[in-house]
């Protein structure tokens, strides 16, 4: 081979990986900026209309194609079932929906509309330029759109000379004739770029090539990189689950158990369920046409979706069985039933117990993770902050509506006073988990600019940490178990972080005015003190709550000076 044919190869192969950079932050771009205009509207709409497991199907369906990426979709529904905000039955069906949902992008791809890219991308770039919102965001969708087809055009420059190689045309081969190596490595390079849509538009751009003369694959070898295109997207899914609660690792297997079984059941009827897509090809599309892709992706998806929806309870059975109960943390089953405040206000209050617990089993996490993060910057501990802060606040939101349902319900005057208290709890736990977002949100500042904590600064946040961690062990007991001596530590402890708090906000004053540490846009040490002293306070109230339960917090009654302005 001499020099100058493989300098052409190389030239190509660079094409290829170029253009498929560019589809993967077109579509990325165009599913984020559809995110921002719909705001935290997509979390609502899947929490409250999927009751039942069709519903939960038409608002995947209406979700993915909203947000053009079913990975986001099932992301977020694993975010609700972390937050026990959702039922595993739900889920299945968002899932199943997710799974139909995107094969839109392949129809978007397919369509004669190519040729348009640069122009989708020029307004598009315009239009962010813009300052309303919703005009801002409408051109990041139009600029990856764009974006995605000048990618995809891009690749097919690339993906012509290299098709027309002898090793293309033999790996082409291996493939139609092989549908387990055609599955095996749709599953890998989906779980590699963590696309369904960027491997099933490389397979339409590759599959059109026949029409050009270009031998590549065949209707029998694209089929089986569809199927494992549908089981490599599931990777997302599962990482979306780690560290969350048993339902949503249960969740992601059946992600995984639904497509697995979809491709199964397809490569048993590959030759019949081939030759139907050819048919349907012949009769309606043109030979060798990319929308043959994207037909054949979206029928086989939507047929399993029929199928399998008469057995989600055998799926989550085996979700069940795969991934076992530990008697981990888990918000009680019969919490937010209204019918039980009907029944037993009393029992009622007992579950919101429980589910205040949960609630604050989840704060304990957000405050290791906050704490993590104060002196090691990882950005996965970014995203799992945010994700508590908004568990966090969706039970709070949840728990503040249900104690007013009971609260109309009649009460006792003991049960008054515990309801009363209960309250006072949750808001106190929703203003730890913001404190704990303003310290992620400080860190993040320092960490962009290079902002490293001083030996002395780290020190003085460890010692804080140390107090504020046993004061949230004690008040979480205190609370659960009603211990008015574990409470009284609490407030004890509490004078102390005030001193802590003090003595560092001083020793770093004079690590300034020595020059110690050096003055920067991220010099935010006083900020995170007083943010840190504050979850002093806020477990402070609820530690005072469980001594007396009619507690009025004292700086409501009369603010510390530097505390005037810091909850507003």
């Amino acid at each position: 081979m001499n020099i100058g044919l493989t300098f052409a190869y190389g030239q190509s192969v660079m094409y290829v990986f170029g253009g498929l950079a560019l589809f993967l932050f077109g579509i990325n771009l165009m599913s984020d900026s559809l995110k921002l205009a719909a705001g935290n509207k997509l979390k609502l709409i899947i929490e409250k209309t999927t009751n039942t497991p069709l519903k939960g199907i038409l608002v995947g369906i209406f979700l993915t194609v909203l947000v053009q990426s079913s990975s986001g979709t099932t992301a977020l529904m694993i975010g609700l079932l972390r937050a026990g905000l959702m039922t595993l039955p739900q889920s299945v069906g968002v899932i199943m929906g997710a799974n139909i949902g995107t094969t839109v992008t392949a129809f978007i791809i397919g369509l004669p509309v190519a040729k348009f890219g640069y122009v989708f991308l020029g307004v598009g770039v315009i239009m962010t330029f813009i300052g309303k919102r919703r005009v801002h965001h409408l051109g990041g969708v139009l600029a990856g759109l764009g974006m995605l087809f000048v990618g995809l055009e891009t690749m097919s420059a690339g993906l012509k000379p290299l098709a027309a190689t002898p090793e293309a045309e033999l790996m082409f081969q291996s493939f139609s004739n092989n549908w387990f190596l055609g599955t095996v490595f749709g599953t890998f390079f989906t779980a590699l770029v963590q696309s369904s849509s960027a491997a099933i538009g490389v397979l339409e751009k590759l599959y059109a090539l026949n029409a050009e003369g270009i031998e590549t694959i065949t209707l029998y070898g694209a089929i089986p990189i569809l199927l494992g295109a549908n089981i490599g997207t599931t990777i997302t899914a599962y990482l979306a689950s780690l560290g969350g609660n048993i339902e949503s690792r249960r969740a992601a297997v059946i992600h995984v158990l639904f497509n697995v079984i979809s491709a199964v059941v397809i490569l048993i009827f590959l030759i019949p369920y081939r030759s139907f897509i050819a048919w349907v090809e012949l009769t309606f599309l043109e030979p060798f046409s990319m929308l043959s892709i994207a037909f054949a992706h979206a029928f086989q998806n939507i047929l399993m979706t029929f199928i399998l929806f008469f057995f989600i309870k055998h799926l989550i059975f085996l979700a069940k069985v795969i991934v076992k109960d530990k008697g981990g943390k888990q918000i009680p089953e019969e919490m937010f039933d209204e019918k039980l405040i009907e029944e037993s206000p009393t029992l009622a209050l007992e579950f919101v117990k429980k589910a205040i617990l949960y609630m604050g089993s989840i704060v304990k996490d957000y405050f290791e993770i906050a704490r993590s993060y104060s002196f090691k910057e990882d950005p996965k501990l970014v995203e799992e902050a945010y994700m508590h802060e908004m568990m966090i606040d969706k039970y709070d939101e949840k728990l503040h509506d249900y104690l007013i349902k009971i609260s109309t319900s009649g009460l006792e005057s003991d049960d008054s006073k515990k309801l009363s208290r209960d309250l006072d709890t949750i808001k106190d736990f929703e203003r730890i988990g913001d404190h704990l977002t303003n310290i992620v949100d400080f860190f993040v500042e320092r960490y962009k600019e290079n902002q490293v904590l001083s030996q002395e600064g780290a020190k003085d946040l460890h010692t804080i940490y140390d107090v504020l961690n046993e004061m949230l062990n004690d008040a979480l007991n205190a609370f659960m178990n009603n211990d008015k001596v574990l409470a009284q530590r609490v407030v004890v402890n509490e004078d102390i972080v005030d001193e802590l708090e003090l003595s560092a906000r001083y020793r770093y004053i004079e690590r300034l005015k020595n020059r110690e540490v050096t003055f920067t846009v991220a010099v935010n040490f006083n900020d995170i003190l007083a943010n840190l002293e504050r979850i002093g306070d806020h477990l402070m109230n609820i530690a005072s709550a469980v001594i007396e339960p009619m507690y009025i917090p004292q700086n409501v009654l009369i603010p510390k000076p530097k505390e005037l302005d810091r909850d507003i």
